[in-house]
């Protein structure tokens, strides 16, 4: 995509949830590494699974944590096609680090991406001031594939970058959610969700 004027900062990130400060010069930077979550750590850090459709956004420039400097924030405001977990209150709007404001962008390697009416299956936890968070960044994000001829799917993640097994999850014959959840229909989706929240209930 041309940009234009836009000044494009690209940032890696490693699986936190905060960045450090992000300078506004132009830069390349290496891809992305995340330590990938199962399924069952998506489930257990999310406050709600939904299957949902982004409507509108708005984009704004806010203070990272510690005084490092000041970021792009996006809020994209979701229309809620289908609870599979926890309990929506009002409207949902989601944050997600990166856009444009202005002649300014900045680009998150490993970041969920929502974009306008493109469906998606998201794990999100709740922040104190009501917005959500996608839990694990792209990782959290399962794209819908809805064919006209068949069930609605879940396609991998979006975000790019290299995904990381951790330590002892291969041995312990632990699949990824990435692994688990890519190419299932929505409604196993829901099941396996479902099945993971169980033993997490009081």
């Amino acid at each position: 995509m041309r940009l234009g004027p836009a000044l494009l900062v690209c940032v890696a990130v490693g699986g936190a949830a905060d960045l450090a400060h992000l300078s506004l010069s132009p830069r390349i930077a290496a891809a992305t590494t995340l330590v990938e979550l199962s399924l069952a750590e998506l489930v257990s850090k999310s406050t709600l699974v939904v299957a949902g459709t982004p409507l509108d956004s708005r984009t704004v420039w806010e203070e990272s944590a510690g005084g490092r400097g000041r970021r792009i924030v996006t809020y994209t405001r979701l229309r809620l096609d289908r609870v599979i977990d926890g309990q929506p209150s009002g409207d949902v709007w989601v944050r997600t680090l990166g856009g444009h404001v202005g002649d300014i962008g900045q680009h998150v390697e490993g970041e969920a991406v929502l974009a306008a009416e493109k469906p998606s299956l998201l794990f999100l936890r709740a922040f104190p001031d009501g917005t959500h968070g996608v839990v694990g960044m792209s990782q959290g994000q399962f794209p819908l594939e809805t064919p006209s001829d068949g069930p609605i799917r879940l396609m991998p993640p979006p975000g790019g970058g290299h995904f990381l097994a951790k330590a002892g999850q291969l041995a312990q014959g632990q699949m990824s959610a990435r692994l688990a959840l890519s190419g299932q229909t929505l409604d196993a989706a829901a099941r396996l969700v479902l099945a993971e929240r169980r033993p997490h209930v009081p």
